[in-house]
């Protein structure tokens, strides 16, 4: 249900890549199936509070270790969170980062909810980035095309530092920058 938005509004081969990255990605921060190996255990092996009283097993102490070998933690944390309905937008007001935040998501999805944090932190391409590149063509003419790498750095950061300082605080020769 959660991809039902991309389902409808994206190109069928955008569809496969993406959902073979996220889970590509998702093996990296799940957790390895040894964490839920005790969830394997005999009911019947535990031992009870008296060590000297032996309790047999009654239908309803069958029961319970039955679904408490099928926990919810022990389910795959991102196809639990894929099947569920999508939230909606009134729970998530202050944005999603708050929302993977909350203790209730951290609580279900502690290994997804890092994931998807590690995601939403990721800066958004803004314009310092366009202007330096802007900046960059300027300095590399069809004159200087044939500048070296390092001396195209050294005067990119020059200009970069000389508009963080002031132009008449900076005094800096390129000689003092590439030694």
């Amino acid at each position: 249900m959660k991809w039902e938005y991309i389902t409808l509004t994206w190109q069928l081969e955008w569809i496969q890549d993406a959902k073979a990255s996220v889970v590509q990605l998702w093996k990296k921060y799940r957790p390895s199936s040894d964490t839920t190996s005790d969830s394997t255990s005999d009911p019947a092996s535990e031992s009870p509070s008296d060590p000297t009283i032996k309790q047999p097993l009654n239908a309803f102490t069958t029961w319970k270790h039955q679904k408490s070998s099928i926990r919810a933690d022990n389910i795959d944390e991102y196809a639990r969170y894929t099947r569920e309905p999508p939230i909606p937008q009134d729970y998530i007001k202050n944005g999603a980062c708050s929302w993977w935040l909350e203790e209730r998501q951290q609580r279900l999805y502690p290994n997804l909810s890092r994931m998807a944090l590690d995601i939403l932190t990721i800066p958004a391409m803004s314009a310092a980035p366009e202007r330096l590149f802007s900046s960059a063509n300027i300095t590399i003419s069809d004159r200087r095309n044939r500048l070296h790498s390092d001396t195209t750095e050294a005067i990119e950061c020059l200009k970069s530092w000389r508009k963080l300082k002031g132009s008449n605080e900076v005094e800096l020769r390129l000689d003092q920058v590439t030694g």
